[in-house]
């Protein structure tokens, strides 16, 4: 289960029919009082903004009252409510997203074998979730739902950031109404046990994976493999321009798709001297005059790497909207021979 950063009394609704995905207010029933817990989250949040204020010498900027007289200002609350009254109010109306279906609802087996379910050593698949609809999401203006919601707090974690769980507040409505049509995408996407074992590993290959290193771009790539490749890498060279960014022509396209997986290839061969003369062919190409390096931040090969992270991770995108759009489009792709577009 995670709580979002959208607000108000809610009944139970069902996101997902498929994945059993909803959202409603936290529970509070004794067995089962996550409303209880989050209050003392939210004091714990303030305890350690107190803490971390005094260290640096500023006065605590968490101000319980005006976060809700910001949220709630048509529910105002007498002038001498306490503060546990304000954290209760709060966390009445916060908006939890979870799974709730029995081992029937999902073609994935018992407790033994159900991915989807939540245990003490794995990560919460409701943040998974969340974080995966972000990443889909992010730039997209048609075709997918691109308002959504973040999580602020997560029953697998331990509070680290004492903000977080206070952020939130505004767009409410867009984004219950982008999480609806994001159920609507899923349910319509899993039609077979396979296509939940998919949803799986996409879920888990991109859940808190943001480190733009040479490993986050040989896992960008290889999931464009996966969707792409027929019988031989190669085939990328021609198949991957149809979804690289089209701000560059064809014929860039064209040769950032070689580059991308000769990169790809000097990293799984070891070979990183031969890595180098790729990157700094990549810059020469694809960014010198487009782009102004500042070597304080990172260096030359850092940059080329943000870059093309940064780009796979764009064409990624584009093929999982492909997947979830018109899934028979995307295979017909993959099984095209010819080497050219």
């Amino acid at each position: 289960m995670v709580v979002l950063n959208i607000f108000g009394k809610i009944q139970p609704i069902c996101i997902s029919d498929k994945l059993k995905l909803y959202i409603s207010n936290l529970p509070n029933e004794e067995s089962n009082n996550w409303n209880k817990g989050l209050v003392d989250e939210m004091r714990a949040a303030m305890k350690m903004n107190i803490v971390e204020s005094e260290k640096l010498g500023i006065k605590p900027n968490i101000d319980i009252r005006k976060i809700y007289s910001r949220r709630f200002s048509h529910m105002p609350l007498p002038e001498d409510a306490s503060e546990e009254m304000y954290l209760q109010k709060i966390a009445d109306n916060m908006i939890c997203l979870y799974f709730d279906y029995s081992y029937q609802d999902m073609p994935l087996g018992d407790w033994d074998t159900n991915c989807f379910d939540g245990r003490l050593c794995e990560e919460d698949y409701a943040e998974k979730v969340i974080d995966f609809i972000n990443f889909v999401s992010h730039g997209k203006s048609t075709q997918i739902p691109s308002s959504v919601p973040q999580w602020v707090y997560s029953s697998n974690h331990d509070l680290q950031n004492c903000h977080r769980i206070f952020l939130g507040g505004e767009h409410t409505e867009i984004y219950m109404e982008s999480l609806k049509k994001w159920g609507q995408v899923f349910d319509s996407f899993l039609k077979c046990k396979n296509d939940y074992l998919q949803l799986d590993y996409l879920m888990n290959s991109i859940h808190k994976d943001n480190n733009y290193n040479t490993y986050h771009y040989f896992k960008m790539y290889s999931l464009c493999q996966l969707f792409l490749e027929k019988s031989k890498e190669s085939e990328l060279d021609w198949k991957l321009p149809l979804f690289l960014d089209r701000n560059y022509s064809l014929k860039e396209r064209n040769e950032i798709a070689k580059l991308l997986r000769q990169m790809r290839n000097k990293i799984a061969h070891g070979d990183f001297t031969g890595l180098e003369n790729k990157i700094e062919e990549y810059a020469q190409k694809v960014m010198d005059g487009r782009y102004s390096f500042d070597y304080s931040e990172y260096s030359r090969k850092n940059w080329v790497l943000l870059n093309a992270c940064c780009l796979l991770e764009d064409t990624v995108r584009n093929i999982i909207i492909m997947l979830f759009t018109d899934k028979e489009k995307l295979k017909s792709i993959k099984e095209l021979r010819e080497t050219k577009v």
